[in-house]
């Protein structure tokens, strides 16, 4: 069995962020201790996979602005079918 890599042509994601890894410091280190930004080059930067649960408890546990709280609540309705919420981060 074996894993192959593809090369992306195309991402296509929001046209708003749903939150800022440079300027939302409680949630990034809240992410951080979930080990959720282990999946980063060393600039924060590239394709990230958050839980379902673990964007609920952030929602419970760190603060946030309201537009970020909101952002996030939308990303976890949509996305709970996946289990998880892909974000692109550059």
């Amino acid at each position: 069995m074996s894993i192959r890599a593809y090369r992306i042509k195309k991402i296509e994601h929001e046209q708003s962020d749903s939150f800022n890894l440079w300027h939302d410091e409680g949630l990034v280190e809240f992410l951080e201790e979930k080990g959720c930004l282990s999946q980063l080059n060393d600039d924060l930067g590239g394709l990230i996979e958050i839980p379902i649960d673990v964007l609920k408890e952030a929602l419970q546990k760190v603060n946030m602005s309201e537009e970020t709280r909101t952002s996030i609540s939308k990303d976890i309705e949509i996305c709970q079918d996946a289990g998880g919420v892909t974000y692109y981060c550059f």
